[in-house]
């Protein structure tokens, strides 16, 4: 399980980019964390891979902390950016992948290889891949770790349709076999299908959490983008927006 207890987060400009957060995976689940552009979103999972140090707070999965040196090995990760070794064909960076984390699923690398129609790519150099392909390889890159929890970050963006509905499978399998995933998205309605929970982030400072039908009811909305509007306090600049499409 993973758990975030009181993450706070301040750069050396006084800016607070998270403030006091908190939020449990456990297995089984696919939490999502939603929240506009500057929410910290992504300073909470810079926190989490250790990338940045936060001020204060715990972060954990089961007894490890994100101090301890297998913690890492725990988690998988798939960023929004395109963060790719493009010298590198597909195969050596998948290889080098494995050998970091000191895997040996090669059987589970090539039913997703055959599972996201990489194959043919391959043996080229990742920078020819288009935007698509290179969204695929680091999702094979992450799922055929041995990891307990994976961190996605907006992890639909560039792929086609098909790609799309077998990342969703995946990730259902994935938790099926008792796997956690933090799922970071603006995608509202790819968050009500495929999660459990749903945390509303705004300004550092977690607005609300809860399955989709708890938030509907407590805010009165028929859809979870109308949620996340109340929730986030984004909802009066939702009326002067609509008043000037209306009047575009």
């Amino acid at each position: 399980m993973l758990t975030i207890e009181n993450l706070t987060k301040t750069y050396k400009n006084n800016v607070t980019a998270v403030k006091d957060f908190n939020i449990t995976v456990k297995p089984a689940e696919i939490v999502a964390v939603a929240g506009p552009n500057g929410s910290g979103k992504t300073s909470m999972i810079n926190c989490i891979l250790g990338i940045i140090k936060q001020n204060k707070g715990n972060i954990m999965i089961g007894d490890l902390t994100n101090e301890d040196a297998s913690f890492k090995k725990k988690l998988a990760y798939v960023p929004d950016d395109l963060l790719l070794p493009e010298a590198l064909t597909g195969k050596e960076y998948l290889d080098f992948i494995l050998s970091m984390y000191e895997c040996n699923s090669i059987q589970k690398r090539n039913q997703l290889i055959e599972l996201f129609d990489m194959k043919k790519a391959l043996s080229e150099p990742i920078e020819t891949y288009s935007h698509g392909m290179k969204k695929k390889i680091q999702l094979i890159a992450a799922f055929m770790l041995d990891s307990t929890i994976i961190i996605m970050d907006e992890p639909f963006r560039g792929l086609d349709i098909e790609a799309v509905i077998n990342t969703k499978k995946l990730m259902k399998r994935y938790t099926s076999n008792n796997g956690a995933i933090l799922l970071s998205t603006h995608d509202m309605l790819a968050a009500e299908e495929l999660c459990n929970r749903i945390a509303i982030i705004s300004k550092g400072h977690k607005m609300d959490e809860g399955t989709t039908a708890h938030l509907k009811e407590k805010y009165g909305c028929s859809t979870l983008e109308q949620v996340f509007l109340k929730a986030s306090m984004l909802s009066d600049r939702g009326a002067r927006f609509d008043e000037i499409i209306n009047n575009f």
